[in-house]
């Protein structure tokens, strides 16, 4: 988890495109907990009148009773440190982090359709209507910010079946955090640009906006309206992609930090049993194992192997520290001339891994590309058969671009 839940009729027979073609991709598959709450339903006849008359809804996380309470009433501020409703004469005014989910009462039309179509899974047109919201001058700017993000969002989940959309998505982000500055939504924004960037193709860019949203939050208090816990995520995924660009300096320095800093939280966290405890664990898991792949990305498969072997002799299973070893000793074993054995280790985790969706398609690719270098007889159907799920299932991953090179050779 990364952040927390987002969020007359325009009629489905008009399509937002040329050819009345509607694309359907799973926004929650794409975004997982960034995903929008949506309608379930198309309001009906004349309910456009009346949404001006609704509340908003600020659904807030009490961080000293662990509960979760509701405000109703019209928010007149979403910034970093605060979300202000006025409600029955008086305001209240509520800190940022501590805000779970906000519910729009008075949206303009287009705003709901957007959620409509994004509920079905028709992004494309979700896309365009909440690209009309957010340039609607008589909607809110609260509003209007939302809409804009939401459509960054939209491209993102595009972006699977369309890389052609990833720069657009963060480009979008980009618009939105320009016309938005102080929005509550900011880092979510900022991580929405970065992962666009990195799917794009920008290794060496995400890294530096991934490290930047890091440093938020490298501190304890983070900046105000940062949550910890997204900021060091946003340095794993930094770190990621310097090893991906080859950067291995900054990557072996973030990780080293990253393991400290995820375990300190991860101690500040008295229940045993608190799904945010076992988030930082997952995220020391992770940072622990990160000098091997630094090492494989600097050349050195065999010290890579070693690193990784000793690491797995120690780690319980499943976890996401394990499944990232296995990973690393079976990219280590196709470096060092190994093929069979590192078919083995792919395969485990990209059977197994439930932990990361990045690392089972970055598992497929390498398991099609050692079963390509063994020449079995069914060599080429088994890796198309993989490659193909990757570019079906997995299309909003990095290992995406690399499975459609590899797809165009067999």
């Amino acid at each position: 988890m990364f952040a927390p839940s987002m969020e007359g009729p325009f009629p489905p027979s008009s399509p937002a495109s040329p050819g009345g073609r509607a694309l359907k991709v799973s926004a929650q598959r794409v975004l997982g907990p960034l995903a929008p709450l949506a309608l379930l339903a198309l309001l009906a006849p004349g309910a456009a009148a009346q949404e001006s008359s609704r509340p908003d809804q600020v659904f807030r996380h009490n961080p000293r009773t662990d509960k979760v309470t509701t405000t109703t009433g019209t928010i007149v501020e979403n910034s970093l440190s605060t979300v202000l409703v006025q409600r029955e004469g008086r305001d209240d005014s509520i800190p940022s982090i501590e805000v779970v989910r906000i519910v729009w009462g008075s949206v303009p039309p287009a705003y709901r359709d957007g959620r409509t179509y994004l509920e079905r899974g028709d992004v494309e047109n979700a896309l365009a209507r909440f690209r009309v919201a957010a340039g609607d001058a008589s909607a809110r700017e609260v509003v209007r910010a939302d809409a804009r993000l939401r459509a960054a969002e939209a491209l993102l989940s595009w972006g699977a079946t369309d890389p052609n959309r990833f720069a657009e998505a963060a480009a979008e982000a980009d618009r939105f955090l320009s016309d938005h500055e102080s929005a509550r939504e900011v880092p979510r924004g900022r991580w929405v640009k970065a992962r666009a960037t990195r799917l794009s193709g920008d290794a060496a860019g995400a890294a530096q906006l991934f490290r930047a949203l890091y440093e938020e939050g490298a501190n304890d208090p983070p900046t105000t309206g940062y949550e910890r816990v997204l900021c060091l995520e946003a340095g794993l995924a930094a770190a990621r992609a310097y090893v991906a660009g080859s950067e291995t300096g900054p990557a072996r320095e973030l990780y080293t930090a990253l393991e400290i800093a995820f375990d300190q939280a991860a101690g500040a966290v008295a229940d045993p049993t608190s799904p945010l405890r076992a988030r930082l664990l997952a995220g020391k898991g992770e940072a622990s194992v990160g000098e091997g792949f630094s090492l494989l990305a600097a050349g050195q498969a065999a010290r890579a192997l070693t690193f990784f072997e000793e690491r797995l002799t120690s780690l319980d299973a499943p976890s996401t520290a394990r499944f990232a070893a296995t990973l690393g000793r079976a990219e280590a074993l196709a470096a060092t001339a190994r093929p069979r054995l590192a078919q083995v280790e792919f395969a485990k985790v990209s059977a197994l891994d439930h932990t990361d969706r990045d690392r089972v398609a970055r598992a497929l690719v390498g398991l099609a590309n050692v079963t390509l270098s063994l020449a079995d007889s069914d060599a080429n159907a088994n890796a198309k058969l993989w490659l193909t799920k990757v570019r079906e299932q997995f299309g909003d991953t990095p290992a995406a671009a690399r499975a459609d090179q590899l797809l165009k050779n067999l």
